[in-house]
């Protein structure tokens, strides 16, 4: 499978925002009813909340269950 440029600048940037230490699904999950709740409330998004950002921008597992988090979040508030 070729990749296309746009798919290579995807993937070196992904590689340019990697840390010595990245959040683990386990450790981005314990934290997303609160990510989710701030993003909901308009709250700044800092320390360990920035890094579930960024988990969620590069795993697609942990970016489905926040889907689902804000959908019931949602419904709840309405």
């Amino acid at each position: 499978m070729a990749l296309n440029p746009e798919k290579v600048d995807q993937l070196l940037k992904m590689i340019r925002q990697t840390r010595e230490v990245e959040l683990t699904c386990p450790e981005c999950l314990d934290e997303l009813d609160r990510y989710t709740q701030s993003i909901l409330d308009g709250m700044p998004i800092d320390g360990v909340l920035a890094r579930v950002r960024e988990h969620l921008q590069a795993c697609p597992f942990c970016d489905d269950e926040y889907k689902l988090v804000l959908e019931a979040l949602k419904a709840i508030e309405e």
